[in-house]
């Protein structure tokens, strides 16, 4: 939590009143933060002790700096922040209201990322959580294979098709053509993965019950084939291509059917 107060420090304003509240060195009211931190040798060059208050360098709304030449202190005086001496010191936080909310400190330390192409693959009325978990890794290609080789040279090949693995991620392309015309009865793009991917949530955006369809079905796909890598990768087990497209028609059925359509 300490290390995340540089960034929460970000998100408040000290606006100083009247200076009998503050720390004259060490509240972060000056923009170049605790002046104990940027100018240590502050207290025996201004002659003011570590415990002085603010109030200290403030009169009839005039800031009152002993007189020097030091460079510090010149630099501090020329980024001094307006003063309100008629009312009290008071920490704002950063936000439209001025009021502190967890919402506002989250986005503070962790902004709102640019949205993806892809996301609406992976929303809609269908889609099921775990489908959805894989497909995810899938589109940023992060499933962890395990499938190169241990002994350096060594030739390894995939499972579902039969290639180096070096040539084709997840081996998704070939398989989900084939598995694709099976479930829905139309052709896959002839894309790499990635392309394929753009053209989906290009083609299959909004909320019509047909899109959601064919957007759980290709998280559905991807679900299953990857299940059957593993189940011949680890357990060497095998299943028709056939019998993993069933699967995948049931398991969209099913979550079709437990839809409330009307909620």
């Amino acid at each position: 939590m300490l290390k995340l107060r540089p960034i929460l420090q970000r998100g408040v304003t000290y606006k100083v009143g009247d200076g009998s509240s503050f720390s004259l060195w060490q509240d972060i009211w000056h923009v170049r933060g605790p002046l104990s931190l940027n100018f240590p040798r502050g207290p025996e060059v201004t002659g003011l002790p570590l415990n002085s208050k603010l109030s200290s360098v403030l009169q009839h709304n005039c800031w009152i700096w002993p007189a020097s030449i030091d460079s510090d202190i010149t630099e501090i005086m020329s980024q001094l922040p307006p003063t309100y001496p008629s009312e009290a010191d008071a920490i704002c936080w950063n936000s439209t209201s001025g009021s502190f909310t967890v919402k506002s400190a989250i986005l503070l330390i962790q902004p709102i990322a640019t949205r993806v192409h892809w996301h609406g693959l992976l929303q809609g009325k269908f889609k099921i959580a775990r489908h959805g978990f894989i497909l995810w890794l899938a589109i940023l290609e992060k499933l962890s294979t395990m499938d190169k080789p241990w002994v350096p040279g060594e030739e390894d090949f995939c499972v579902l098709c039969g290639r180096q693995v070096k040539e084709n991620y997840f081996s998704i392309v070939g398989i989900l053509e084939d598995a694709w015309l099976f479930c829905c009865y139309t052709q896959w793009p002839y894309l790499e993965w990635q392309q394929g991917i753009k053209w989906a949530s290009k083609k299959w955006r909004g909320n019509h019950l047909v899109n959601a369809a064919l957007r759980a079905t290709l998280a559905a796909l991807v679900y299953r084939i990857w299940a059957e890598r593993n189940n011949r990768k680890f357990i060497a087990t095998a299943s028709s291509a056939e019998t993993t497209s069933n699967k995948v028609l049931e398991d969209v059925r099913m979550r079709i059917m437990s839809v409330n359509f009307f909620s």
